[in-house]
């Protein structure tokens, strides 16, 4: 699985510069050319009543949640903070034993409180949708548009009219100086508080959020327990040195029982990069 991780990888990283480009970009080019990866997000094609929908939801019947962890940004961005911290854990050897600990079995289910939030929120955001409530700040890419929009907007114009001043004051003209737009406070007060919120849920218990607030991870959740192809662990070659529960950012693998729970599966291929025996394998 060490080239399914290395291409899902290159993938979320294309995905996240292109879709954060398109909202921090003043110049419309990000949106000309880049565009298309908003398009695939996919509560908005759902609204839309968009094709791009369909196609997610073919993709995860066929290939689990791979939408989590290559086209959604606030799932990469999660993926970025997890990958922080356990580099943290590798380098200082102080937080070895806090950054490094094997996720708990899950014996293939998630547990009682977290399956009972996971529904109510699900059930509040549609139910709410369908009545007229829209509870956006519970939509991933919603989220994350604030806080791209917030929080990184104004400081990338403002880093813009800092170069076109030194440029201008060295007699090049090719940047232009642009309006800053200062955001409300209050959205900048609570896109910063949901990114603080969603950073340490990751730090701490990795994909929680994914598999226990957002909705879209519910609804993808239950469409990847009959995708075609899944996550696999074969009890012949498996010598439980736990190394894929370790890695496992969503907490879904439970080597003594061989089980996995597909549902919170997010198809990030971690977990077969670190097996050397080859236990783990995503097939029929």
């Amino acid at each position: 699985m060490r080239r399914l991780r290395m291409l899902r990888i290159f993938l979320a990283a294309f995905f996240m510069m292109a879709v954060t480009a398109c909202f921090v970009d003043f110049t419309g080019m990000s949106v000309q050319w880049l565009g298309w990866t908003v398009k695939l997000q996919f509560m908005p094609a759902v609204l839309a009543l968009n094709f791009a929908a369909v196609a997610v939801v073919v993709l995860t019947l066929l290939f689990g949640r791979v939408y989590c962890s290559v086209v959604c940004p606030l799932g990469i961005l999660q993926d970025i903070a997890i990958f922080l911290r356990r580099t943290v854990g590798r380098l200082v050897p102080g937080r070895r034993a806090a950054f490094g600990k094997t996720a708990p079995a899950v014996n293939a289910r998630r547990p009682v409180p977290v399956r009972a939030v996971r529904w109510a929120v699900a059930t509040a955001f549609f139910a709410g949708g369908f009545l007229g409530i829209h509870f956006t700040w519970l939509e991933p890419y919603a989220i994350y548009g604030r806080m791209a929009s917030s929080l990184v907007a104004p400081l990338v114009r403002g880093g813009n009219n800092q170069l076109a001043l030194w440029a201008e004051q060295h007699g090049s003209h090719v940047l232009q100086t642009v309006e800053v737009i200062a955001p409300p406070l209050c959205m900048v007060v609570l896109s910063a508080a949901m990114l603080v919120i969603v950073l340490s849920l990751a730090v701490w218990k990795g994909r929680l959020w994914c598999n226990a607030i957002c909705p879209v991870g519910t609804v993808l959740g239950v469409l990847a327990r009959f995708s075609l192809l899944k996550p696999k662990i074969d009890s012949a070659k498996c010598v439980k040195c736990r190394l894929c529960e370790k890695a496992c950012k969503a907490h879904c693998i439970d080597v003594e029982s061989g089980a996995i729970d597909r549902s919170a599966c997010v198809a990030c291929f971690d977990c077969g990069a670190v097996c050397g025996k080859g236990a783990l394998t995503w097939s029929k």
